[in-house]
């Protein structure tokens, strides 16, 4: 087999598989679906590209972009052998090492977040994620691939569909975030190497980062609307618990709490 035409089979029987509802961003988009698997279409808007370009690509026309083979590999949750032979076909070699978590967090630290009833997660200054439980894999399902919070976040197309009302409750906040620790920490190294990606994938999100000037130094306490892989159209508030160990001020704790449980009476 020719392959092109491989790579057109590979991805039509991945695509033909994926259960629409677990897909981030997609309910958010599309609405609820009853039918398994992905059309053409769909994985255009998904993965910020057209419907024709992803059509010519599934069948070998057009050169795809790391960046954008990634986005693939998110999207139809590809495990490491399919991420492999996907990279082998589209582009002839092998795919870069993701970036793993450290283990960096402390066995006590680690224990604290499994336990979490709620999406938990600890990260670093970079905002590289270095430990999530198993409520925040089931919610946030991108971190299982080591995509760091703000690329994720400010960059990303399925982040644009499933965090409600994006640039104001989402990226202007985050941004300022970024502009405030590059500042106060200008030698860290992986901050820096963050912060250009972010302005290198996406002009809207370098534009945010150069001019706007929100002051937002934490999002402890901040309440935004989200959509959540799994529930249809569904809407859900969430409030966000910030903590920094004392022994250790270079990491961050994030829960990610439903309103209506932090509110309850």
């Amino acid at each position: 087999m020719h392959t092109d035409r491989r790579l057109t089979a590979l991805l039509r029987e991945w695509r033909s598989r994926r259960d629409a509802n677990q897909v981030a961003g997609f309910t958010a988009r599309f609405g609820s679906s009853r039918k398994q698997g992905l059309t053409q279409a769909e994985m255009a808007q998904l993965t910020g590209v057209t419907e024709g370009w992803y059509r010519k690509l599934e069948v070998g026309q057009r050169a795809p972009s790391t960046e954008w083979l990634e986005a693939v590999v998110r999207v139809l949750d590809l495990n490491d052998a399919e991420r492999h032979t996907l990279y082998v076909y589209a582009l002839g070699h092998e795919p870069p090492p993701r970036i793993c978590p450290s283990n960096r967090v402390d066995p006590s630290t680690a224990a604290l977040i499994r336990v979490q009833p709620w999406p938990a997660y600890i990260s670093d200054w970079a905002w590289d994620v270095l430990m999530y439980n198993e409520a925040c894999d089931r919610d946030w399902p991108w971190m299982r691939h080591g995509v760091n919070v703000m690329i994720w976040a400010l960059t990303y197309p399925e982040a644009r569909l499933q965090l409600i009302n994006w640039e104001e409750d989402w990226a202007k906040p985050m941004a300022s975030q970024l502009r405030l620790r590059a500042q106060e920490d200008p030698d860290n190294e992986r901050l820096q190497e963050v912060i250009a990606e972010i302005r290198r994938r996406d002009r809207v999100a370098a534009r945010i980062l150069n001019e706007d000037l929100t002051s937002v130094t934490h999002p402890d306490g901040d309440r935004r609307w989200v959509y959540l892989p799994g529930h249809g159209g569904e809407e859900f508030e969430v409030v966000f618990r910030a903590y920094a160990p004392l022994g250790e001020r270079t990491q961050r704790l994030m829960i990610v709490v439903p309103a209506d449980q932090a509110f309850a009476s």
